[in-house]
């Protein structure tokens, strides 16, 4: 029987977690690109070049390290390059 705060919840949870902060990080390479090569757009350069690689170091020493909270914090900032990049495209 498997229980919620289980151990093999965790190391499920930390697996996801690396691999979702590091698939996410070839997708944003090439968001960045086609930002810059369409639309001549400055700002992808920031926020595509800087987050998702400190996210994949994030997820990956979460699971390494066995910390829940790096693990999410990579997720956060693994997701986070989309919300940003909607809200500099509505202020410029």
């Amino acid at each position: 029987m498997s229980f919620p705060s289980s151990g093999e919840n965790l190391e499920m949870f930390l697996s996801r977690a690396r691999m979702m902060s590091a698939a996410a990080l070839p997708a944003y390479l090439a968001l960045m690109f086609f930002f810059t090569k369409e639309e001549g757009w400055h700002w992808s350069f920031l926020v595509f070049c800087v987050l998702p690689p400190v996210a994949a170091v994030l997820g990956f020493l979460g699971k390494r390290d066995i910390r829940p909270g790096l693990a999410v914090a990579a997720l956060v900032l693994a997701l986070a390059p989309l919300p940003l990049i909607g809200g500099l495209e509505a202020l410029f």
